[in-house]
This record gives structure tokens, sequence and C-alpha cells, in this order.
């Protein structure tokens, strides 16, 4: 088994373990403004859901050879920003998004996307999308000494669902929504294999339970020899 410390091994190296290692992961396809008014459209594996309560997601965006992004610059101008979630239908297009393109360049028209403006934020949404959520800025941390990554976090204000992606019960179908995640290098996977494992149930009168313990009747286990 390989170990090191990760102050030990290169930068590079450690990006290439990450990318590789924490998979699959979502993909939050972010439009913003910037402070031209231009917008811009560019995907982030560096993303997940943090909260419900409140709706809160967060992205991470790593500079490019010491300067912020487009998407960190804009954010910092304009702090309101939609995550879209890419479905294999528009993972094409998504990974056009991901060209470097210069600041003066809409990656809405390199992409033969539509955009229409939000409905609660001043930042357009691509239209083909099947769920969007319209995020204003809660928190922007720098990490890194020097700084070389913005850590975003958003609260969702406004959600864009596709009917064809709901059940009748108001949740979302991942067989109709077909979400892809990234993996390492250029790699990508569909969502469509999957399989269910039930959570344990444990009841309050069991002594393991987060009842008992609360109650302080639990007690710890006996060492095993």
């Amino acid at each position: 088994m390989a170990e090191f410390a990760s102050s030990e091994t290169e930068t590079a190296v450690i990006y290439k373990l990450m990318i590789g290692a924490i998979v699959p992961r979502p993909i939050a396809w972010v439009s913003t403004v910037g402070a031209d008014g231009v917008s811009n459209l560019a995907p982030f594996s560096f993303f997940n859901g943090v909260s419900h309560n409140p709706p809160t997601v967060a992205f991470s965006v790593i500079d490019r050879d010491g300067e912020l992004k487009d998407t960190s610059r804009n954010i910092e101008a304009h702090a309101e920003f939609i995550v879209h979630i890419v479905n294999e239908s528009l993972s094409e297009r998504m990974n056009i998004t991901c060209g470097d393109y210069g600041a003066h360049i809409d990656e809405f028209a390199e992409a033969g996307l539509t955009p229409v403006p939000g409905t609660v934020v001043g930042v357009p949404r691509i239209v083909e999308a099947q769920v969007a959520m319209e995020c204003r800025v809660s928190h922007l941390l720098r990490i890194g000494n020097p700084p070389t990554t913005s850590h975003i976090l958003g609260e969702v204000l406004y959600w864009h669902i596709a009917d064809e992606v709901l059940t009748e019960k108001g949740r979302v179908d991942a067989n109709a929504l077909r979400a892809v995640g990234r993996m390492g290098g250029v790699e990508y996977t569909k969502t469509q294999d999957r399989f269910a494992i039930e959570r344990p149930v444990i009841p309050a009168e069991d002594p393991r339970s987060v009842a008992a313990y609360r109650a302080g009747l639990a007690k710890a286990p006996l060492p095993q020899n």
C-alpha cells in the first residue's frame, strides 16, 4: 500500500489522486455574469449539496496560472449564480464550455445553448437543462497559502425542474434525469447502473440507539480480546 504525506508530494500529483479517487463527482454547470455584463458558463466537479435548511450548494474553482478564472471573478463582482445539472443529452455541449475561452466570450453561444433570464437572480439560465438552481452567494472562501482556489457556497433561492424528471410524489426520477458524473482524466460516468441498500433501523429501546445514549442508558461495549 502506498503511504505518503501530502506535504511531501507534488501538487499536480495530489490533484490527480483526488480526481481519480473521489469518484464519481457530480457536476455543477455554473452560469455567472461579469461586471461588464458578459455571461459565462463553465462546469466544476468539486461540487455538492451541503445543507437543506437553508438549501445550500458549494463548488470550488481552481485558479488558472495564478489568476482567478472568470467564474470566480464574476461571482466577486456579482454574487449570484445558477447551477445546472448535466445529463447525458447535454454532456457534449457541457464539454464545449470546458474550453479556455477569454472573458469576452459567451459560452452559451459557443455551445449552442439557449439562455433565458433568471427568475430571482440576474444571471441567465440554460433552457435545455432539466434541473437548475438559482443561487445567491452566502460564503466565498479563498483556500491555500497563497490562495489557489475559490470555494463558493450559495443558497438556493429558486428551482427549475422539468416535469418529465419529477415523480408523482415530487421527487427527482434518476432514470428520467440520466445525470452524468465526473471521473478522473477525461472520463465521465452515467448514473443508470445503481443498487439499493436499506439503512439499518435501530429501535429507541435498543441500548445501541441514539435515544438510549441521550437517556444515559447506553453502555460502552466490552473491549475485544
